[in-house]
């Protein structure tokens, strides 16, 4: 009987939603996998934007952004099975119903209206002062620290290695991926995969990589938001205004964009002096790329293989199923390039 075929190393640069996620994948496609990470979950810092997000499924995709539509649509589906099977509580999801406002009398026909459950209209009688159409539909909201910590520990469990890490971004892609070489060859910086060579990189720093990769066409979009006490018995967002109040299911709390909780109701949050209770209040920088999300494969100097995946704005928590599973598409594909 021959030896079984040794696992393929791929190393994750970055721990946000995006590399998290897309570790998993890649350990269900059976690779060995290493993230490397300066920022992970628990930490707080405005670059490292995922805890920050609110975060419930609403597509961002265009209409002619079809394989974000896609990425987004498998990532409705597989949220809703995980939650239906009972699971979702653990991770941080949770069924709400989900309404959209908008100012002009009539929504946009939108791709996704096949893909939710439970679309229907908002009677008039029921808009908030300001808007003038609605639709109601079934959506997943996440508690995003507890979804965070979830993934790293599922990652961590089936035999997953993190390391803690400042990499270099001076020298570009080539000189972090050098330096991460090193660090994973001496050893250093936690639980290493020491002395196992990479065979695929996965690039998902987010916005640094407008630092690593020289990529000029990323920028911060700057995001605030307000944590306040009670969790809201549905999500609503004012489309064109940026307004929305977002519940983080099973924590008790609710997240405020802007004034998004005072023009859109929700009395169930205000305490007896009529009131937000507020937690916290945060800002975070969200991984903005003029072209959209740049999820593609090259090999750089001749000696590493990778695959980006990054610049995914405010749509990073629904792209990550879809877009995870594109990744381990492409790093199957680089397996076969020659270096």
């Amino acid at each position: 009987m021959p030896p079984p075929t040794p696992q393929k190393h791929v190393v994750v640069i970055g721990a946000g939603i995006t590399g998290l996620q897309t570790a998993l994948a890649l350990q269900a496609s059976n690779y060995l996998v290493t993230i490397i990470a300066e920022h992970v979950p628990g930490d707080e810092h405005p670059l490292y934007t995922s805890p920050w997000a609110g975060a419930q499924w609403r597509s961002h995709a265009k209409e002619h952004e079809l394989e974000e539509q896609g990425w987004d649509g498998e990532s409705y589906r597989e949220w809703m099975g995980v939650v239906e099977t009972g699971e979702g509580g653990r991770g941080g999801l949770g069924i709400v119903p989900s309404t959209l406002y908008w100012s002009q009398e009539t929504p946009p026909t939108e791709w996704w209206h096949t893909t939710v459950q439970s679309l229907g209209p908002v009677p008039l009688s029921s808009l908030p002062p300001g808007t003038r159409s609605g639709l109601t539909f079934t959506a997943i909201c996440i508690d995003v620290p507890t979804h965070l910590i979830s993934l790293l520990r599922q990652f961590q469990d089936a035999g997953g290695k993190l390391v803690k890490s400042q990499l270099p971004t001076e020298q570009g892609l080539g000189g972090t991926l050098r330096a991460a070489t090193e660090l994973l060859r001496d050893g250093e910086g936690g639980e290493g995969n020491a002395g196992v060579e990479v065979d695929v990189w996965v690039n998902a720093t987010g916005l640094s990589a407008k630092w690593v990769c020289g990529d000029e066409s990323m920028y911060p979009i700057k995001g605030q938001t307000v944590l306040v006490k009670g969790e809201a018995k549905g999500a609503r967002t004012w489309v064109d205004a940026d307004l929305y109040v977002i519940p983080r299911p099973g924590s008790g709390t609710t997240i405020l964009g802007d004034e998004g909780g005072g023009k859109l109701g929700h009395e169930e949050l205000l305490n007896e002096e009529g009131e937000f209770e507020m937690l916290s209040a945060q800002s975070g920088l969200r991984p903005g790329r003029q072209r959209g999300a740049r999820v593609a494969k090259e090999t750089v100097e001749r000696r590493f293989k990778v695959v980006h995946s990054y610049g995914h704005a405010g749509a990073g928590y629904q792209n990550a199923v879809g877009c995870a599973r594109k990744v381990v598409e492409l790093v199957k594909e680089l397996e076969e390039v020659s270096l």
